[in-house]
């Protein structure tokens, strides 16, 4: 049975509805994933700086400064170093998404195309 030229439109209009469907929510990722970056390079500014003098003065009466140093590196190091995955993975996330709904558009108009020809 062939399929009538104003199926074949409204097949495509689906698509390409599904398309941008799935190419908004890879947008909506990658902005999530900017914005954590950009959150955790945030974050880390506030924590050094409202926290980092009194912090180091605290500890230098304990410890001597080179190792109050090396301290306060590792855990300001790991706390951006787990924003920026936590970042990395939603734009992975979000490049996923984008090639799945470039695949399916392609997908998509290679169908048509091909029902146009034989039809």
């Amino acid at each position: 049975m062939q399929s009538s030229p104003q199926d074949m439109s409204t097949v495509v209009r689906e698509e390409m509805d599904n398309a941008r469907q799935e190419a908004a929510l890879g947008l909506s990722e990658a902005r999530r994933g900017a914005v954590a970056l950009a959150a955790g390079g945030a974050c880390g500014l506030l924590a050094l700086w409202s926290a980092h003098t009194t912090l180091l003065r605290h500890l230098e009466r304990a410890w001597e400064p080179q190792r109050v140093t090396g301290v306060l590196t590792v855990v300001y190091a790991s706390g951006a170093s787990a924003l920026v995955r936590y970042g990395s993975r939603k734009l992975g996330v979000a490049r996923s998404a984008s090639g799945e709904a470039l695949h399916s558009s392609l997908d998509v108009v290679r169908h048509v195309a091909d029902e146009l020809r034989d039809g």
